[in-house]
């Protein structure tokens, strides 16, 4: 037969050993400890950020002064320098070279006009007929110097003798 069950539901449980209360303990103590560790890892670099940043700060002062607003005479006197600069980078000689330089010699240059802000020239010139002006034009836009060489203008005159051509040519020189 069977033998009766003997349930206890109310025996104490096991107790934990003194050994394992040893080892608990200290892995608490080590948890503290490095809990503080950390603690001080992080003020110490919060630290070191606020002395990196003071030392940004002044290094960007040294480097980057205050500077004063310019007054009105000094804005005067550099725009009067700046426009003597630009007169004086004008490529003249290259300019003339080409304007001259044309081999048909059906084309008189009566003058030229400069601004030297856009790099621009306009050329006023007279030629033989219409044809040797559309060949002078045609020459223009091939020069290396100058790029975008534009007829703006022109006149047959009827009342002089063989009927020239006078036209106006704006032209833009590259910057070198």
């Amino acid at each position: 037969m069977n033998a009766p069950l003997d349930i206890d539901f109310a025996r104490s449980g096991r107790r934990i050993a003194p050994a394992g209360l040893v080892v608990l303990g200290i892995a608490i103590v080590l948890l503290l400890a490095s809990a503080v560790r950390l603690w001080q890892a992080y003020d110490d670099n919060d630290r070191a950020q606020e002395q990196m940043e003071q030392v940004r700060h002044r290094l960007f002062a040294k480097s980057h002064r205050a500077v004063k607003p310019a007054t009105p005479a000094a804005m005067h006197a550099e725009k009067q320098s700046l426009a003597v600069l630009r007169e004086l980078t004008v490529p003249w000689q290259d300019l003339l070279s080409i304007l001259e330089d044309y081999p048909a010699h059906d084309v008189a240059l009566i003058g030229i006009d400069h601004n030297p802000v856009q790099s621009q020239i306009r050329i006023t010139a007279e030629a033989k007929n219409f044809d040797a002006m559309i060949a002078y034009l045609r020459y223009l836009q091939s020069s290396k110097l100058l790029r975008e060489a534009i007829l703006n203008d022109h006149e047959i005159e009827n009342n002089v003798p063989g009927t020239p051509v006078r036209f106006q040519i704006t032209a833009v020189w590259s910057r070198s």
